[in-house]
């Protein structure tokens, strides 16, 4: 068999239930997806995960052991800024680290745990770590290794993409920015600091929404409908329960205070008397069956379903009008409209994150946009002065959408660009 040139990322990716198989061969990108039912990343999943390896293995043969690049989720790696006292000697202030961490993290030893030094003084030194479960690794390692696969490298997709950005752009390598990744229903923000990713956020809509031929408000494009119909719920059932309360037992003192005393005299009569004892004694004993046999027939009787009421998503919000611009009418005005709310989120990001922040703000903004969306930021950089950051796009030096809407994957190519986050 001749021999291929192979490079290969494996990508788990659980925001689309998904497994990636990306390979450059001889120069050729080659993909391959396969399918999986979302869950925890437990032993049931890394079976699926095996299985998926084994068969892209037996598609893609290979007399030798191949190196391989494998991509975990974000959610599956932990990522923080440390700051320790600096000690004498870069091992004692490591020992500290190590301290601070195991007093941070209950389950410590079993991390894998990737750090770097991002920041230092004679007072304190700051940290960026990344950690994993051993356990994961672990699996990763045996599926792969069982299928003549050696998992060279492990990282998280925020640090694999900002490689594949740097691959395609070399003068964002040791540059601090907010990198903002456009995807098809999803958008990723990642903050890198000196050309290392050190945090990421998460946004559930991209290309799908900015496609859309009308404005959206950013309040229809988040579906709390879980949790909104669970508070619902849960003010309901506790109503529900302070008047069932209230009907159950009479004689509380919660009760007494709402009881009508005239209401009840009036139900008796002004003129009637309480009968005797002898009398309700003689009364109790003529109406004994009958009240035995209604009891019965009301055992037997089904009770009645609550009324249901059916729970309808919100509406769009209504701001007052001193708040709202003028709904635009051109595709370049409603595409304007609609990225506005990718420029208040880096905004915001910026604004609300000093810790990463204070290693050094953002240069700029850096998008990855499709090539005939790409002028938006013109107009978008009309309003840098009061923003305070210019918006930049991905050069498109490198064409396709196999390498542009795959930045992890294709940054897994090339495990060297990976400067942070790898195990």
């Amino acid at each position: 068999m001749a021999e291929l040139n192979y490079s290969t990322t494996i990508s788990i990716d659980t925001e689309n239930s998904i497994f990636n198989f990306y390979s450059m061969v001889d120069g050729s990108i080659e993909h391959f997806v396969k399918g999986f039912p979302n869950g925890p990343l437990n032993d049931d999943f890394f079976e699926k995960f095996k299985l998926a390896v084994r068969n892209y293995v037996n598609k893609k043969p290979s007399e030798k052991i191949r190196k391989v690049t494998v991509v975990l989720p974000d959610s599956a790696v932990l990522t923080d800024m440390v700051k320790v006292p600096t000690m004498k000697g870069m091992g004692q202030t490591k020992k500290m680290l190590d301290v601070t961490l195991s007093s941070l993290y209950r389950n410590y030893n079993d991390l894998r745990v990737s750090s770097y030094l991002a920041d230092h003084n004679k007072q304190y030194s700051t940290f960026a770590v990344s950690a994993v479960q051993r356990k994961i690794v672990s699996a990763i390692y045996a599926a792969c290794s069982e299928n003549k696969l050696l998992a060279d490298t492990l990282v998280n997709t925020s640090s694999a993409t900002i490689g594949g950005a740097v691959l395609i752009n070399p003068k964002l390598k040791n540059k601090t920015y907010l990198f903002l990744d456009i995807k098809e229903v999803s958008s990723h923000f990642i903050f890198v600091v000196n050309g290392k990713a050190v945090g990421s956020y998460t946004l559930p809509f991209g290309l799908d929404f900015l496609n859309k031929s009308k404005v959206v408000q950013e309040d229809m494009l988040f579906d709390h409908s879980f949790a909104e119909l669970a508070v619902l719920n849960a003010r309901e059932k506790a109503k529900a329960k302070k008047l069932t309360i209230m009907a159950l037992d009479p004689e509380s003192d919660e009760a007494d205070e709402d009881f009508d005393s005239d209401t009840e005299v009036l139900a008796l009569g002004a003129d009637e008397e309480l009968p005797a004892e002898d009398e309700e004694i003689e009364e109790a004993e003529e109406t004994d069956d009958e009240e035995t046999e209604a009891e019965a027939n009301e055992n037997t009787v089904a009770e009645p379903m609550p009324s249901l009421k059916l729970f309808t998503k919100k509406a769009p919000r209504k701001l007052p009008k001193f708040m709202q611009r003028e709904i635009p009418e051109t595709d370049e005005g409603i595409l304007f409209e609609n990225f506005r709310i990718f420029v208040k989120w880096a905004l915001t990001l910026i604004h609300e994150n000093e810790k990463f922040t204070e290693l050094g703000k953002p240069e700029f903004v850096c998008v990855n946009l499709p090539r005939n969306m790409v002028y938006i930021l013109d107009k978008v950089n009309e309003e840098a002065e009061e923003n305070g950051i210019e918006f930049t796009h991905l050069p498109f030096n490198v064409t396709g959408r196999p390498i542009r809407y795959n930045l992890e994957l294709y940054g897994g190519l090339a495990p060297k660009q990976i400067s942070a986050g790898k195990f």
